[in-house]
């Protein structure tokens, strides 16, 4: 009987730990060694990515203590100043939590546009901010090819994620 309820409990924890360890997972892959230079500047949100697919998919598991630690977590591993991350990372938060309800229940072409429409508007306003702390304009090519890859990548990303999901989040009645 103990057995069967310390069993129960840790699935239950892994399965409420599922999206922010994913999301942990992905920022970390999203800033590991490239060795080729031209990529090391050019890189994917993958942290936005995970926002975006679990604040759709899942709000009840990834909340704002999610996005605050992914954030920081960010921050620490970036090479930007630090909160940068973590206010992009808010402000994708705070936009998912008044579009979530137009974009629930979409197609998928219609929820990946839905991310490169506001993946956009945060990688401007987080350009705009980085700009302002540095005293100059900033080239916004590198942060347009991240962009870019971001949402050529957004599909494959997207699908991982939901095979994870299906896989481990099947019961809500147990969550």
């Amino acid at each position: 009987m103990i057995e069967e309820d310390w069993q129960d409990n840790a699935v239950s924890l892994f399965q409420r730990l599922l999206p922010v360890g994913t999301a942990v997972i992905l920022v970390l892959l999203a800033y590991g060694p490239v060795y080729i230079d031209l990529f090391n500047n050019i890189r994917p949100d993958l942290g936005m990515i995970a926002i975006y697919f679990w604040m759709l998919q899942r709000p009840d598991l990834f909340d704002l203590k999610s996005v605050t630690i992914l954030g920081i977590i960010d921050g620490a591993v970036s090479a930007s100043a630090f909160g940068l991350g973590l206010f992009s990372y808010l402000l994708m938060y705070v936009l998912m939590m008044h579009l979530r309800k137009y974009l629930n229940g979409r197609s998928f072409v219609v929820i990946w546009y839905g991310f490169m429409a506001l993946s956009l508007g945060v990688m401007i306003v987080k350009w705009l901010a980085a700009s302002i702390y540095h005293g100059e304009f900033l080239p916004i090519l590198p942060a347009m090819f991240s962009y870019l890859i971001g949402a050529a990548i957004y599909p494959v990303t997207a699908m991982l994620l939901a095979a994870l999901q299906n896989w481990f989040l099947q019961d809500d009645d147990e969550l």
